[in-house]
């Protein structure tokens, strides 16, 4: 059980010069005392006070599209590395994957505060109670200074929010792939940046191992499972994925062939929520396998389980659904979560089992 941190009040001044002088004092003594070749060969490199971690690369920023934000390329604005506090004390994570990741680190006792207005998986949960500042959309630059954090951390939907972030305390972007992608391997570049700020690149380096182990599992199987559709269900509405898009990975990395190219979706409403398709379009597409997630559950904007809502004729009459080759892939992990640690452990996971059976 992670140790609940409270708002810190202290002057707002960053600690990290204070925290350099006193290295440099505890330093200076050790030196006077020990000056002898034996001493100066055998001491220890001191920890460092801070690391260089990188932004994101290419810069991400929101934008509404169809009525909806989404993270796009900024290429007017390019940012550099950033000196951060070594093992912060108080961090904000206006990023659930970044979350996700530090909890999986076992770095969670440093996160003081969180935006509100999440929907966070029972793994999580501990983390409900937390300070709200805010919204991933929206943070509280007041509540956020009177906390006075170590770091801040955007990324994906709070990507818009860098530049106001960054007044207050040290910020780094940790986004993923634009459009909110599921992309493992930038996942994993993440965990190695969280991995080196908190002193935990074993930890990072063990999960990274594991994960690419499962990843290496799966592709044999996938690669001659037949054809597939991923499918987004929210309420009795469907949007469909195939290769090159928000969830082309299941395609362009593990190997399924898309029931339907990405070009010959219908494209009713294309952007991050797939191309709008039908029981009827289901039914004639005739996929082998339905990744299925279901975002009215992950979101709460459906009380219709995406299982109840698939149970009709036309997709009955699916191979997927012939063969019981609909995959039911956690929602929260994959649409909410989505690049955390332990969401593609879990959802690399249930892949795994589906296509062993």
């Amino acid at each position: 059980m992670r140790t609940m941190r409270t708002t810190r009040t202290h002057p707002s001044a960053r600690p990290a010069s204070l925290v350099a002088v006193t290295a440099s004092l505890v330093l200076s003594l050790a030196a006077c005392s020990s000056g002898s070749a034996d001493d100066e060969a055998g001491a220890s490199s001191p920890a460092p006070t801070t690391v260089t971690v990188a932004n994101a690369k290419p810069t991400l920023t929101t934008a509404e599209r169809r009525g909806e934000t989404v993270t796009v390329e900024d290429d007017a604005v390019a940012r550099g590395s950033v000196e951060v506090p070594f093992q912060p004390k108080a961090v904000i994570p206006f990023d659930l994957s970044a979350l996700d990741t530090i909890d999986a680190l076992g770095a969670g006792d440093a996160v003081v505060a969180l935006p509100g207005g999440l929907t966070l998986p029972d793994y999580l949960s501990e983390y409900a109670d937390l300070p709200a500042v805010g919204t991933l959309f929206e943070p509280d630059l007041e509540a956020i200074s009177e906390i006075d954090p170590d770091l801040i951390i955007t990324g994906a939907r709070s990507t818009g929010q860098y530049d106001a972030l960054s007044q207050l305390a040290t910020t780094i972007d940790l986004s993923g792939a634009p459009g909110g992608g599921f992309d493992p391997a930038t996942a994993l570049e993440r965990a190695a940046q969280l991995g080196e700020i908190f002193g935990k690149q074993d930890v990072a380096a063990a999960k990274a191992e594991a994960i690419e182990a499962t990843i290496a599992q799966i592709k044999p199987l996938t690669e001659k499972a037949g054809s597939a559709l991923v499918l987004q269900v929210t309420g009795g509405e469907y949007g469909a994925y195939a290769e090159g898009s928000r969830f082309g990975y299941f395609f362009d990395e593990l190997g399924l062939t898309p029931a339907v190219a990405q070009a010959d979706l219908p494209a009713a409403e294309g952007g991050s929520h797939g191309d709008g398709v039908s029981n009827e379009y289901l039914y004639q597409a005739n996929p082998d396998w339905l990744i299925v997630f279901d975002r009215g559950a992950a979101t709460g904007q459906s009380n219709e389980a995406a299982q109840e809502v698939l149970d009709n004729e036309l997709v009955g009459r699916t191979t997927a659904a012939q063969k019981s080759q609909i995959v039911y892939l956690s929602p929260t992990e994959l649409y909410i979560l989505t690049n955390g640690l332990t969401s593609i452990e879990t959802v690399l996971g249930e892949v795994k089992t589906a296509f062993s059976a």
